[in-house]
């Protein structure tokens, strides 16, 4: 049984895809399931992310929290240390965001 629960952080572009049996597989009971999406208003995609994501939460007895940021500097003003970070967001953005978060510490889903 695993001891230590972890906090697994999505971030959602205006066009995500996330690679949902990569997340399934790191999510287990009682951990933290927070999903950002980026910007306003909600595109139609995110809102289907957000739904699948708590969805998955609840299959894996998991925490599910969302929440709205405007910028991706206040999505990575969210963050903490040690957080498990999934990046779905394309483009100049997502490179950016993999830059910012270091080589290794993000997944690219």
């Amino acid at each position: 049984m695993k001891d230590v629960k972890t906090r697994t952080v999505v971030l959602l572009g205006r066009r995500p895809s996330v690679r949902w049996d990569g997340l399934r597989s790191r999510l287990h009971k009682y951990d933290e399931l927070v999903v950002l999406s980026i910007g306003y208003p909600v595109t139609a995609a995110q809102r289907v992310a957000l739904l699948k994501a708590e969805a998955l939460a609840a299959q894996a007895s998991a925490w599910f929290d969302a929440l709205l940021v405007t910028s991706i500097q206040e999505a990575l003003n969210v963050l903490e240390p040690d957080d498990e970070v999934s990046v779905a967001v394309r483009g100049r953005k997502g490179r950016y965001l993999r830059a910012a978060l270091g080589s290794g510490e993000a997944r690219s889903d």
